[in-house]
């Protein structure tokens, strides 16, 4: 199974950045005020408080959506050049929204590069990127993390094995962007197969942040694979954000319309 993992991640790697596609995001979410009472020595939160609203927001953000490295930058990046909000078109300044995803080694000021523009006013809540999930499973970042064996399950009479990972070291580290902040998390989760062919179809995610001694904040997100003409592809995300058992935000992304290179059989 990490044989297959590591093949299906390697081959990614190489027609992701030729891989282009249209997004959609229906977002229901909401924001909440954070009021720091108590510091510690080296700044840490020691108390705080929370208000968050009763009513959640509902939007759409449609964009054109690409993966790979950005010129003069480096790394592997997701990139997206919104079309419409709500059913309207961004204003004519709005720049493409781009992000760090799986962490590297860039320093200070481009990482304030990075940040430029990445969460449009109207969403609430972290702008995570999820798509290139597959690549902290390639052959050489796999010694970073700990599988072990899952059970087998059956979904729609499609048989599917299971293998539990957590991140325990490396740069790899899932990339969270917040209030123009940095926040990197090692995640956890479950990589589904189909047992027909070893392909993996499905990958969960789990984080889980301490903000402060009474406060947890967590993340949560599946991400679908489809193979498509250009190689391995994202068909759906699903992420959620959770304040303790509290919900802040539920992002569902969808896929469509893909163009790359095509892979020959």
């Amino acid at each position: 199974m990490l044989e297959a993992l590591a093949r299906t991640a390697g081959l990614f790697a190489r027609t992701a950045p030729s891989l282009g596609a249209r997004e959609t995001l229906e977002q229901h979410g909401r924001r909440g005020d954070m009021q720091i009472l108590k510091r510690g020595r080296n700044h840490e939160l020691k108390e705080i408080s929370f208000q968050l609203p009763e009513s959640f927001e509902d939007h759409e953000v449609v964009s054109d959506y690409s993966l790979g490295p950005i010129p003069g930058v480096g790394g592997f990046h997701e990139l997206r050049k919104t079309l419409m909000v709500d059913k309207l078109p961004p204003s004519e300044d709005a720049k493409p929204r781009h992000s760090m995803t799986l962490g590297s080694d860039e320093d200070g000021e481009t990482r304030k590069k990075l940040l430029e523009g990445l969460e449009l006013d109207r969403l609430a809540g972290a702008a995570t990127d999820f798509g290139p999930l597959l690549l902290l499973f390639t052959e050489a970042r796999q010694r970073d993390t700990r599988f072990t064996p899952g059970v087998t399950r059956n979904l729609a009479g499609n048989a599917f094995l299971i293998l539990k990972y957590r991140q325990t070291a490396g740069t790899g580290s899932l990339a969270e962007f917040r209030n123009s902040r940095e926040v990197k998390h090692m995640p956890e989760g479950e990589i589904w197969f189909r047992e027909q062919d070893l392909l993996p179809v499905r990958i969960t995610l789990n984080t889980e942040e301490q903000l402060a001694p009474r406060y947890v904040l967590r993340n949560e997100a599946a991400v679908e694979y489809q193979p498509t003409k250009f190689g391995l592809a994202p068909h759906s995300v699903t992420h959620r954000q959770f304040l303790n058992e509290q919900l802040l935000v539920e992002n569902q992304f969808r896929y469509s319309a893909y163009s790359g290179i095509e892979i020959q059989p």
